[in-house]
This record gives C-alpha cells, sequence and structure tokens, in this order.
C-alpha cells in the first residue's frame, strides 16, 4: 500500500533537507574546523533555519558525527569499486592504502582530520566519547562483514583471528599510519603500509601450502 502523496513529500523535504545540511556541514567543517564552524553558518549555507540542525542532529556534535557517518559509508563504496578485479589479499591491501594513507583524496584528508578531531574530544569528555563508542560499534560491524566475506571468498585465511577483531585493529592501524603520514610525509608507500595491514590480519594464520 503506497503512502499518501502528502506524507511523502514531506519525507522527501526531511530527506532533502538533512542532505543539504550534512553538505553544507562537510564543508565548512574541513575549510574552517569543527570549531570555527557555527550552526548558523552552517544553516544559511545549506538554505535552511538553525532550528532544522537541531531537529535532525540535536546538535552541532551530532552533526558532526552525521557528516562523518555519511563519509565513510561513501569511502566504503569507493573502495568496493577499488576492489573490483582485484584477487589477493595484498592487492585490496594495497588499494585501501592507495586510498586511505598514501594517495588520499582532499576530501579525504579532510574528513579523516575531523575524525582524529573526534577522537581527541572523545578522549577528553566522556559525553562525547560515548557517542563515539557507539559509532565506533557500527563502523566496525561494516568491517566485520566486509572481512568475513573475504574469507568466504577464500582472500583471507579462515584461520586468521576472528573477523571483529581484525576489524578493530585495521581501523586503528588506517588511522595510525595515516596521521603518521601526514605529519611526516613519506613515511609510507602503498606497499609497505598494505604489508602492515596484512601481517595484522594474517597473523596467527596457517601458512599457505606448497
Amino acid at each position: 500500500m503506497s503512502l499518501p502523496v502528502a506524507r511523502q513529500t514531506q519525507r522527501q523535504r526531511r530527506a532533502q533537507t538533512r542532505a543539504a545540511l550534512i553538505a553544507a556541514a562537510a564543508e565548512l567543517f574541513a575549510d574552517l574546523g569543527y570549531d570555527a564552524v557555527s550552526v548558523d553558518a552552517v544553516a544559511e549555507l545549506a538554505g535552511r533555519t538553525s532550528g532544522a540542525v537541531y531537529d535532525h542532529f540535536g546538535s552541532k556534535q551530532g552533526l558532526l558525527l552525521a557528516v562523518l557517518d555519511d563519509w565513510s559509508q561513501t569511502t566504503v563504496s569507493a573502495l568496493v569499486s577499488a576492489f573490483q578485479g582485484t584477487e589477493t589479499l595484498r592487492q585490496r591491501l594495497h588499494a585501501v592504502a592507495t586510498t586511505m594513507i598514501v594517495e588520499p583524496s582532499d576530501g579525504t584528508q579532510r574528513m579523516l582530520l575531523l575524525e582524529h578531531e573526534l577522537s581527541l574530544r572523545a578522549a577528553r569528555d566522556p559525553v562525547v566519547a560515548t557517542a563515539v563508542r557507539r559509532r565506533g560499534a557500527r563502523m566496525r560491524q561494516r568491517l566485520v562483514r566486509g572481512l568475513a566475506s573475504w574469507k568466504e571468498e577464500g582472500v583471507l585465511p579462515d584461520s586468521s583471528a576472528p573477523a571483529e577483531d581484525l576489524a578493530a585493529t585495521v581501523a586503528a592501524l588506517v588511522m595510525g599510519m595515516e596521521m603518521q603520514q601526514r605529519i611526516e610525509p613519506g613515511s609510507f608507500d602503498a606497499d609497505s603500509a598494505a604489508g602492515v595491514l596484512e601481517a595484522a590480519l594474517t597473523s596467527g594464520a596457517d601458512p599457505p601450502g606448497p
């Protein structure tokens, strides 16, 4: 049974407003930094009211979490596309290293910096930490599903550690190497970064047969 036209229109408008606010916030946060951006500035750029920000996200922090969630979904989709045609674990990790650590786009670099900023806030503020943990759990579940599919495909050794443990390790390594590369460019190339990730993912796995 289809919904009334009026209700569909209202949902569409809310979705459009949410998308406009996320896009505006992503642009401003990336260009100016989280602290320098006000809710009013985001609303003005999006052509919406400040009340709409609070209605959709509850707070400026909630908006930041939504921006990063939106970016992470886009990034996952881009990585899935990059995996097309790859047959080995090293090839896939090479794509991850290139996209996230060695040659990230300008947009990815800015979003990763916001990720680091959010982590620092979480370390100092228990309220922020609670929200970050919830988001981190959702992100790890996406990684868990991806790694589980790699095991099913035979790309990742089935005898390696549980996907939940591997997901947490990969996330920490990628963020750590990205920050090191940002501070000291040239710390990693795609091959060396992929090697670090491969070693972590296959630690404890049975060695390949002859």
